[in-house]
């Protein structure tokens, strides 16, 4: 122990070090511009005194004082010039000691051929000059007493009778510049502080981003690219695909038969499952293959299509169905093991990544309907098949929003109010062709339709109706598409909609997604801008599973993060999942943002949460998606998430409720 604590001391001493040479570095930021300011003056005082002596010569030692004030001018200029090459505090010192000592020599050998009394004022004036000018303590000090003593001494010798009187008018001097010096030097100082200072928190944000940023696009289990970084792969294929012309391949893998791994063998014989699922993955790819795995059991391929042939991506289509059948050994046991693979040529420019991956998705999920453990192709037959979802798009564009949407609204909790503080808007679909269709479904069906804005504007109004029921402090959270980011016409409606309803702006908070940013960057800046001038705030949801970077979190004006619940439901179990979250939670407080940690499900969650720092929840803890005839009656519910209510055996009521 002895040792490690010797081992450890130089790295503290060597930060004390670089903390040092940094501040002498911003000292000599700060009293470059003073220097070079009072070295162009004195340059400038000395062309004045040569150019009067020239036209009006005097009769006292005239081609002395001539040559004197000559070189006092040549010395600024050659002082100025080294300014322009000064990198240190030293440096700046012995320029600004002989700007100093310049104006000292000149004024002292003048009183010394010609002595005249109101010349003494000279001597005074030197004391607060040479301490605005000067860097440091040791110079001020150096030159406030050679101005002092070359006042006394000038007066003893030329009228020692006044001694005493001017020995106070020289103290009085020395106060005036002692107190001129500590007024500029608190002033760079506290300048100097507050530049460090800022230098140190850009520093700790830059260092949790690269933490959040390597936690983000890492899968922590199996080492592979996560599902964000494999997005950004696809998107880069895609703009290639557009700018060249050449093709790539796309395939999607699940494993077939993995859960009843996890439940007969464990969650440890589970991950060493897939963690060999991506070692074989790499090894069926190849080094031109980019493998990624997207969550759970589903993984993602995407290679370089050469040639171009329904046989090569079938080729890397089964050497992928023979690795995945090959036995896996877990330890402790041995087991069987397939994939589904669905495979793409993607060819065509004018398809997006999301066209790509839905393409691509129909034939994996042909595969597992009718072909498990084998990779199939997406082809004509497919495409046919997948029209057929258009079922979902024409009952949309034949539905009556008002009477077939609704809301329900899930509570968010502050943890250290210990009360509901707002709701989020969810939206639910009843039809009366395909009875309830899921939201993820009918929000894209609307996206493609372009019938998004409208109902955006439908559920606005019947959340704005309900809230007008809530009590004063209940706040509104709710969902913005993309499209409607996109629209300046779209944001203006919400925002007239929300006028239109009497209710204060600062009670409704809107959510945006990180994949809202990618199509146009700036005009999801204007619409934010927008939002904040009318008083809404802007909350970016599913924080950290997205396409964004750190970037939008310093270019635009959101005031929340949403952590997305998938780091949640596994934060108990999962280091990665554990650190993500508390890297988000700190970024947050950082960037003095909010934070709302979705998806908390059981105190077991909260009370890690609550550890982290964590204040606003939301989650099926507090409570699930509900009617607005039921908010009121949970408005008027206690909640005990202390922790000594926490230590009591945990209540499952919450997950009984999502069951």
């Amino acid at each position: 122990m002895r040792l490690m604590q010797q081992n450890n001391h130089p790295e503290p001493d060597a930060r004390a070090a670089a903390d040092a040479d940094t501040r002498q570095d911003e000292v000599m930021i700060a009293y470059l511009p003073i220097v070079r300011g009072a070295a162009i003056a004195v340059l400038g005082y000395f062309l004045f005194d040569l150019v009067s002596r020239i036209f009006f010569p005097g009769d006292a030692y005239h081609g002395v004082m001539l040559a004197a004030v000559a070189t006092g001018a040549l010395c600024s200029v050659g002082m100025i010039y080294a300014l322009r090459t000064t990198k240190d505090v030293w440096h700046l010192e012995v320029v600004a000691s002989v700007i100093c000592l310049s104006l000292f020599i000149n004024s002292n050998l003048q009183q010394s051929l010609y002595f005249e009394v109101e010349n003494l004022l000279y001597s005074v004036l030197m004391m607060p000059i040479f301490a605005a000018i000067l860097p440091t303590r040791r110079t001020i000090l150096t030159g406030i007493v050679l101005s002092f003593a070359s006042l006394v001494w000038l007066v003893q010798t030329n009228m020692p009778e006044q001694v005493a009187d001017y020995f106070w008018v020289g103290v009085s001097g020395v106060a005036a510049g002692v107190a001129i010096s500590e007024i500029i030097r608190t002033a760079v100082l506290n300048s100097v502080k507050a530049r460090l200072a800022a230098v140190r928190d850009r520093e700790k944000a830059e260092d949790l981003a690269r933490e959040t940023r390597h936690l983000a696009e890492c899968d922590a289990l199996t080492g592979l690219p996560n599902r964000r970084s494999f997005f950004l792969a696809l998107n880069h294929h895609v703009e290639h695909l557009r700018k060249t012309g050449d093709a790539f391949f796309l395939g999607l893998v699940d494993l077939d038969g993995f859960k009843p791994v996890n439940d007969t063998y464990g969650h440890a014989a589970g991950d060493e499952m897939l963690r060999a699922v991506a070692r074989r993955l790499e090894d069926a790819g190849g080094a031109t293959a980019f493998p990624a795995r997207l969550g759970g059991d589903e993984f993602a391929i995407l290679a370089p299509a050469k040639p171009k042939s329904a046989e090569a991506i079938l080729t890397l289509g089964h050497r992928i169905e023979a690795r995945l059948s090959e036995p896996y050994d877990l330890g402790d046991y041995t087991c069987e093991g397939s994939g589904s693979v669905g495979l793409l040529i993607c060819d065509n420019p004018e398809l997006s990544a999301h066209d790509l991956m839905e393409r691509a998705d129909h034939a994996l999920y042909f595969a597992k309907r009718s072909l498990q453990g084998r990779a199939v192709l997406f082809n004509a037959a497919l495409e046919r098949e997948m029209m057929t979802s258009s079922q979902v798009d024409k009952a949309l564009r034949k539905s009556d929003h008002d009477k077939e949407f609704s809301l329900v609204f899930q509570p968010q909790f502050d943890l250290t109010k210990s009360r509901i503080t707002g709701f989020e808007a969810l939206a639910r679909w009843e039809s009366p062709e395909l009875g309830p269709v899921a939201p993820d479904v009918f929000i894209s069906a609307a996206e493609r339709a372009g019938l998004i804005r409208p109902l955006t504007r439908v559920l606005l109004t019947k959340a704005l109706t309900a809230m007008a029921e809530w009590p004063s402090g209940t706040k509104l959270s709710f969902n913005l598409s993309t499209h409607d980011l996109m629209s300046p016409n779209a944001i203006e409606a919400i925002l007239a909609t929300v006028r239109d309803s009497g209710i204060p702006a600062s009670r409704i908070e809107f959510e945006i997604t990180e994949t809202a940013m990618m199509s146009d960057f700036n005009q999801a800046r204007r619409a934010i801008d927008q939002i904040n001038r009318a008083g809404h705030s802007v909350a970016l949801d599913d924080f950290g599973i997205g396409y964004s970077s750190l970037q939008y979190l310093q270019q635009l004006p959101v005031s929340k993060l949403k952590i997305d619940h998938s780091f949640v439901s596994s934060i108990l179990e999962d280091s990665s999942s554990y650190k993500i979250v508390r890297t988000l939670l700190s970024l947050s407080q950082t960037l003095d943002l909010g934070c709302v940690i979705e998806g908390v499900e059981t105190e077991a969650q909260l009370h890690i949460l609550r550890t982290m720092g964590a204040r606003h929840i939301q989650g099926y803890l507090i409570g699930q998606p509900m009617p607005e005839d039921q908010i009121r009656d949970v408005l008027q519910r206690r909640f005990d998430f202390s922790p000594r209510a926490l230590s009591r055996p945990q209540d499952n009521s919450a997950r009984a409720a999502r069951s």
